[in-house]
């Protein structure tokens, strides 16, 4: 009878052991996932932050075009840009692009979408193999729209919407 009670003695032991070990592991994953709650408010706040410094490049760009727009076109010195610069910069004027368009997302799921969360869509343009599109809308509201929400779920995925990437004359 001796040896039953030392086996549950030694039972116990290792019972509590094993609890102390769950209670260490417990504090462990407790102080990585306040970390990671932590990160996670870092990044929506440098999110934050990025779309604000792109919606204000942004209104630079615009503001810098309709300047460029209303100068006298026939004084050379004034204007740094070709008329057909200053038209693809014009035609672009209002275009972003929207990542990871994958299916389920068809065209006209997308277009339907966008104009119905943001404003009216005048162009569409993607490459058959490319998971991401551009999109011109009819006005700044639209595209102010859009550019400020960052992104749009749409079908279950999760659709980037990003300014467009300065080309090069």
């Amino acid at each position: 009878m001796s040896t039953l009670s030392n086996n549950h003695y030694n039972q116990c032991i290792e019972c509590k052991k094993k609890n102390n070990q769950i209670e260490e592991y417990d504090k462990i994953i407790s102080n990585l996932r306040a970390k990671v709650i932590s990160a996670q408010d870092e990044l929506l706040l440098a999110q934050k932050e990025i779309i604000e410094y792109q919606r204000l490049l942004n209104l630079k760009r615009i503001n810098y075009i309709n300047s460029v727009s209303n100068l006298n076109g026939n004084n050379s010195d004034q204007c740094h840009i070709s008329s057909e610069q200053r038209d693809l910069v014009n035609k672009d004027r209002f275009k972003l692009f929207f990542g990871n368009i994958i299916p389920p997302i068809t065209r006209n799921v997308l277009i339907d979408h966008i104009e119905t969360a943001f404003g009216r869509v005048i162009e569409y343009h993607k490459d058959p193999v490319s998971p991401f599109a551009f999109i011109n809308f009819a006005d700044a509201s639209g595209y102010n729209a859009a550019l400020n929400q960052g992104s749009i779920r749409i079908k279950g995925v999760n659709v980037r919407i990003e300014v467009l990437r300065s080309r090069k004359f």
